[in-house]
């Protein structure tokens, strides 16, 4: 928020005003010619009170951004202030009246409208929400309202412990609960003695998903149960390997229809089979990790999994892995006015499910509260990988992990199909990076020359000789023709 922003009603000036149209800002400026578009000034106002804040003028040419000022008498007034009584949930809202210098009588009339306060209800103007998308005011949609409510009061209106009509102890899945009960009382999160209890209530009670009467919850489906999309579609996790970088082409897709615990396991298994496993140049057996350590993909896909929301039966969170990169989208966002950045400078936590990120966490699965973030941040700069990156999309947060080395691509040469699915197959060998490099060009160019591996490479003779070496006697690749004008061709 600049000074201009900051400033009491009765301190603006003509200047501010000068400084504040002309500052390129104009996704938190409305300009309007004159209170004869009141109702279309007040519109954009409560877009700012749901947005990011902005200022409203009239009295300024919407075009040239030329101050003309406006004639103000009671009346102009008086409706102004009956307009500013419009907006719900009550704000303490005000006019200024500014006089423009030669234009006797005229002045320019401005209204702020502060961003909105975390976890409040949106504002309404005349009955209406409205938002702002980029310098333009819309309607907000019912969606968005009704999520926007609902976060204004998350147990109020929480998802994880309403009833879930139908469910009974037979919906739950007996393996898994005794799995996160072990995992649990292994990690001191869950009292030794719930591995005695006789009944299935009684082993659910540590998690916190019952209501009284021992009502089943969604959350208790949701995070143990047998079939949990039988009672709401939604409960799912999409998986994709893409070829290349966009996503064009996909190599395999899933779609993981189970409880919570189940989907953790199936993320991290999808990660293991397509993320090939790399260690120290030319040597196999030496620290061999996946491309994204394993303990970044758990991290992330907790988040994924015990901060999306759930009001949205349209919304699944997704893991797409390409050539270069990991993305994880989930449904929701950041908690109104925090950041990644606040996370990691003041690691804390606020659960929008506290009940399955609770469960989760005493069934061994998340190392420590609102850590997750700092974590990662953590584990990538140890692997020598860039930092994560978020992003926010409508109804979704993006993080995006870039590798050091990008995956060897698909080889999707339609003339020899059946021998390159295995090869591709066979790619998910312990073959490091520089190594699937070399092998990727080879691929490309059939008949390709060591000296010319080498200077597309940029890499030395002896080390592409070592390459030759190991992925030939890995049967990845043969000499075909003589010494000096024979070449290397893939298997």
């Amino acid at each position: 928020m600049s000074d201009f922003d900051c400033k009491t009603m009765n301190e603006l000036t003509i200047n501010d005003i000068e400084t504040i149209i002309h500052r390129d800002e104009s996704r938190i400026l409305e300009v309007k010619k004159t209170t004869g578009e009141l109702y279309a000034g007040m519109q954009s106002g409560c877009a700012f009170l749901n947005t990011e804040g902005g200022w409203l003028f009239f009295g300024v040419h919407p075009t040239t951004l030329k101050i003309l000022g406006q004639d103000v008498v009671d009346k102009t007034r008086q409706e102004i202030t009956w307009e500013l009584y419009k907006f719900s949930p009550a704000i303490d809202l005000a006019a200024q009246y500014i006089d423009v210098p030669g234009r006797p009588g005229q002045k320019v009339i401005a209204v702020w409208f502060p961003a909105p306060i975390p976890f409040t209800a949106p504002y309404t103007y005349d009955g209406r929400p409205y938002y702002k998308v980029e310098n333009t005011t819309k309607p907000m949609p019912r969606e968005m309202f009704d999520e926007r409510i609902r976060l204004s009061d998350p147990k109020k209106f929480s998802w994880e412990m309403a009833p879930c009509p139908g469910a009974t102890v037979r919906d739950i899945d007996s393996k898994t609960l005794k799995t996160a009960i072990d995992e649990g009382i292994s990690k001191g999160r869950i009292p030794a003695d719930a591995a005695a209890a006789k009944t299935t209530f009684d082993r659910l009670r540590p998690f916190k998903v019952l209501m009284p009467g021992d009502l089943l919850t969604n959350g208790a489906i949701a995070l143990f149960g047998k079939d949990p999309s039988r009672f709401f579609d939604h409960c799912k996790v999409r998986l994709a390997r893409f070829e290349g970088t966009i996503m064009d082409k996909f190599r395999d897709q899933t779609v993981v229809e189970a409880n919570l615990f189940q989907q953790f396991k199936a993320i991290e298994d999808f990660c293991r089979k397509h993320m090939f496993l790399s260690g120290d140049q030319d040597d196999f057996d030496s620290k061999n990790e996946l491309t994204v350590p394993i303990k970044v993909i758990r991290e992330a896909s907790l988040n994924l999994l015990a901060h999306r929301t759930w009001w949205s039966e349209a919304r699944t969170p997704s893991v797409a892995i390409f050539d270069d990169r990991i993305e994880f989208m989930n449904p929701g966002a950041f908690p109104t006015g925090t950041t990644p950045e606040e996370f990691r400078r003041h690691p804390h936590s606020e659960p929008i499910n506290e009940k399955i990120a609770g469960a989760l966490f005493k069934g061994g699965k998340a190392e420590g509260w609102g850590r997750g973030i700092l974590n990662m941040f953590t584990y990538c700069k140890e692997a020598g990988l860039p930092e994560p990156e978020y992003a926010f999309v409508t109804n979704f947060v993006s993080l995006t992990i870039r590798f050091k080395n990008p995956l060897a691509p698909y080889l999707t040469d339609q003339g020899n199909s059946s021998s390159n699915e295995r090869l591709n197959e066979r790619l998910n060998e312990r073959l490091n990076p520089s190594l699937l490099e070399t092998l990727a060009l080879i691929k490309a160019n059939p008949g390709i020359q060591r000296k010319e591996i080498v200077a597309k490479t940029g890499k030395g003779d002896a080390t592409i000789g070592r390459h030759l070496v190991t992925l030939a006697e890995k049967d990845f690749i043969e000499h075909k023709g003589s010494k000096r004008t024979g070449g290397y061709y893939a298997k």
